[in-house]
């Protein structure tokens, strides 16, 4: 994925600016202003920690000599009651409209230091269960979080963290014999057959007292790792899982640098942790043999009284371990609102026993979904949903007037981006900590802000841009004259290119994707409105063909990119 590159624009202000602490991130700070300028500006609102250094501060920035290459004047404007002090950088015209509408600063370093490295850990479904809807939020949310960071700059690891661990595995391999679930089966089926052995145990172990007390042996035989046969069996059923799932994060443009397992964090693994919380008086035994730690008053259980470990102790000894493996400057769990309890005990163990890691642990909570099934009523397996909505959108494609034929295109593969590209919008745009209602019939509008409407924005500026690929683009040097000449339409569209830096900013600060979907929506109809005012083919002044020709080439190039950072695969044909 492309990076971020440095605007040479923001770049000539910001290294201008004071270095102090407590001014992070100026270069990011810069907005465009919402309100649309005649002449082009970045704006500088001075955060609050600062306020008692605001006069000081604004005397130097009025002191201060800017690059007049891109810097037209300054105006300083102090604080007012509750409105904050803002420093105003009006800019040389075509200076800026050079910047934003010519590809020229893809080369350059980007803006944040890779010594930065942050570690995502989203998805991580338990192979016990299906990978159903529920794991969604978690998988796109991270997988745009992890976008987000890399195209910044950051040094960025994803991770899938999976179950494969604890009690319920007993029964999952008592499943198993139960049932004489042969290899070819679980190769071909591996997660709906690990699940329906799974169910069939349990409600046979809730039966019979004997098989539940096999069950459980035949976890411990599996955690002191004294059953060879059963532990191989356990590697290739992991193997199978990761090949099925690859598939379905295929679909939803999701990938990982690294599949982890709970089992690299068994009991016998980890006694070097348990007996540090030992040592530190973070673990305490209780009077029935259980081990506890103790948070805000609450005894949360660590080792159970039978001394098997808990998914607490092994989460625990996975971010220590991560720590001196990956040497994270942020480690980011995307899990959903109801874990809440379990994090906070994380988190606060694991500083407890390591102070390195204060501040450096986040819990990225999300709503649930609710109504989202296939129209059967099945919503077992995320691959059922996905399948849906390629099928309702290869349904609407046939029954649409203006779906033409076309021999060019793979129909199931376009059917299948488009239905994959509605569900994920349909998610990504609602703040995460939501809960969300799912609609089929909302997910799949033309018209809604939906993600049918940035594929179908993307088709239709590349069926324009096909007619001129005789022209070279690079060889047409931007003009803010003619620009500010054309129909407001045009300066909307220029504007909102210009806010596309300072989004995905906002986007990866605030951890939301929905911020990028947003800026993205407004994108697309302030370009459906500017594609209808300011005719290309038709037009018959070269010189304003060429101005919008660059406008809509970078429209495109904008929103393509903004699309990819949400996991979508941007089509040229629909």
């Amino acid at each position: 994925m492309l990076k971020l590159p440095l605007s040479r624009i923001r770049l000539a202000i910001s290294e201008q600016l004071p270095q102090l602490p407590q001014l992070k991130n100026i270069y990011h700070a810069l907005e465009v202003p919402s309100k649309k300028q005649q002449q082009p500006m970045l704006q500088w609102i001075l955060p609050a920690t600062i306020a008692q250094h605001e006069n000081e501060l604004l005397e130097l920035v009025k002191n201060q000599q800017f690059d007049a290459t891109y810097i037209e004047k300054v105006q300083v404007l102090p604080s007012v009651g509750r409105t904050a002090a803002k420093v105003e950088f009006h800019l040389q015209p075509d200076a800026f409209v050079k910047h934003v509408l010519h590809e020229e600063l893809r080369a350059t370093p980007t803006a944040v230091s890779s010594a930065e490295h942050i570690v995502v850990e989203y998805s991580s479904p338990n192979i016990a269960k299906p990978f159903h809807v529920g794991h969604l939020r978690s998988t796109i949310i991270g997988n745009v979080l992890a976008n987000l960071h890399q195209y910044l700059g950051y040094r960025t690891t994803r991770l899938n963290y999976l179950g494969d661990w604890g009690t319920q595995f007993g029964l999952l391999a008592l499943g198993v014999q139960l049932g004489n679930v042969t290899d070819s089966q679980m190769r071909d089926a591996p997660i709906e057959t690990l699940y329906k052995a799974y169910v069939d145990a349990n409600k046979a172990a809730a039966e019979n007292a004997e098989l539940a007390q096999k069950a459980r042996d035949l976890f411990s035989a599996l955690e002191a790792g004294s059953d060879a046969t059963m532990a191989k069996q356990w590697q290739l059923y992991r193997e199978y899982t990761i090949a099925e799932l690859t598939n379905v994060y295929e679909r939803l443009g999701v990938h990982f640098d690294s599949y982890e397992w709970e089992s690299q964090y068994s009991q016998r693994d980890i006694s070097e942790v348990l007996q540090s919380l030992r040592t530190a008086g973070l673990l305490q035994r209780e009077q029935d043999g259980r081990e506890i730690v103790v948070m805000n008053e609450r005894r949360v259980p660590v080792i159970k009284s039978d001394g098997s470990t808990l998914y607490l102790a092994r989460d625990i000894a996975a971010v220590l371990e991560r720590q001196r493996r990956l040497k994270f400057s942020r480690m980011l769990y995307v899990v959903d609102n109801g874990q809440a309890d379990h994090f906070n005990a994380l988190f606060h163990t694991a500083v407890g026993l390591d102070q390195s890691l204060s501040n450096k642990l986040e819990h990225v909570k999300f709503g649930r979904i609710h109504g989202m099934s296939t129209r059967h009523g099945k919503a077992i397996f995320l691959r059922d949903v996905l399948d849906e909505a390629r099928d309702v959108m290869r349904e609407k494609r046939s029954q649409s007037a203006t779906t033409r034929s076309n021999s060019c295109l793979d129909d199931e593969h376009v059917c299948d981006i488009l239905g994959v590209s509605a569900v994920i919008v349909n998610v990504l745009k609602q703040r995460r900590q939501r809960d969300h209602e799912f609609s089929w019939q909302q997910a799949l509008q033309v018209n809604g802000d939906t993600g049918i409407k940035l594929q179908y924005t993307h088709c239709r500026l590349h069926s324009l841009l096909e007619n001129f690929t005789h022209v070279s683009l690079a060889d047409i040097e931007p003009s803010w004259q003619q620009l500010a000449q054309e129909p407001a339409d045009a300066l909307d569209v220029f504007y909102e290119l210009a806010r596309f830096e300072q989004c995905v900013w906002q986007s990866q600060q605030q951890l939301e994707a929905c911020v990028l979907v947003n800026y993205l929506f407004g994108l697309c109809n302030a370009t459906s409105r500017a594609l209808k005012r300011l005719p290309v083919k038709q037009e018959t002044s070269a010189a304003k063909q060429m101005q919008r020709l660059l406008l809509f080439h970078a429209a495109k190039r904008t929103l393509q990119q903004g699309m990819q950072l949400l996991g979508l695969k941007p089509l040229n044909q629909m």
